[in-house]
């Protein structure tokens, strides 16, 4: 078992202190040797458990094997013994779930989760470039609210879309269709959906009509059917030319002298 020497000030003599491989530093406190205890332990020698680990997972820590030895770690009260309460540094509480027989974090921080907190919460997704230790270990997935199904995305990051969208981040839109606070499907366009009888195409979103034509393309005319359309135009000319001569007509007798 390693021994720690420990030299007084005033006396210069020496005195040895016995920690059971618990804790790398021993201290003079009020006239008696105290080991700084580490894993979970404590006692002047560190020779029992902390209040709150079971008491009997208590042992010496050993040399073995080499060449970092085991410390012997006392476990969570609750837990079986030889349990491990592993969470990647994000939990320092485990709880022991008897009929599953299995030791689980709890509380895991850093938007993980998982019985070792090894998992990232939904929403997030595994940092390719960091370990499982880090803070960072989990990336917001940051779906687009309009162009996704929902706000969670696969093991690289992407989210899944609705009709239409596309992107990482559902963000963006396929081709035929255009984005307005989510993807629609084009309404026209330059190629296939082309506006007929001289209308025009605004955005995608609609075809702008010349007045005698209607319809999503413009493709119906307005005049009703079975009617001539052209002789209804003429009809309307001349009456308008008709009125226009009238009052030229009138115009020109009050301008006459008599």
């Amino acid at each position: 078992m390693r021994q720690m020497r420990f030299i007084t000030e005033d006396a210069g003599d020496e005195k040895q202190c016995k920690c059971n491989l618990h804790a790398s530093q021993c201290l003079l406190q009020d006239g008696n040797l105290q080991c700084q205890c580490e894993h979970n332990t404590t006692g002047q020698d560190c020779q029992r458990c902390r209040k709150g680990f079971k008491a009997k997972s208590w042992k010496a820590g050993s040399y073995l094997p080499v060449p970092n030895g085991t410390p012997n770690t006392c476990t969570i009260a609750g837990l079986p013994y030889g349990s491990d309460c592993e969470c990647y540094g994000h939990s320092n509480r485990c709880s022991y779930i008897e009929y599953l027989q299995i030791v689980t974090c709890v509380s895991c921080k850093h938007n993980t989760r998982g019985q070792n907190c090894q998992h990232c919460r939904l929403g997030y997704f595994r940092n390719a470039s960091a370990e499982l230790d880090d803070e960072s270990v989990c990336i917001e997935c940051n779906c687009n609210q309009m162009g996704s199904v929902h706000d969670r995305c696969n093991g690289t990051g992407f989210c899944q879309c609705k009709d239409g969208a596309t992107g990482a981040k559902c963000d963006d839109c396929l081709p035929g269709y255009y984005w307005k606070q989510g993807c629609y499907s084009n309404v026209c366009d330059e190629e296939m959906l082309l506006c007929q009888n001289g209308g025009t195409c605004n955005q995608n979103q609609k075809c702008i009509c010349p007045p005698e034509f209607k319809g999503v393309l413009c493709q119906h005319s307005r005049c009703e059917a079975g009617k001539d359309c052209n002789a209804a135009s003429s009809l309307h000319l001349s009456t308008a030319t008709l009125l226009l001569c009238t009052l030229l007509a009138h115009l020109l007798a009050t301008l006459t002298p008599h």
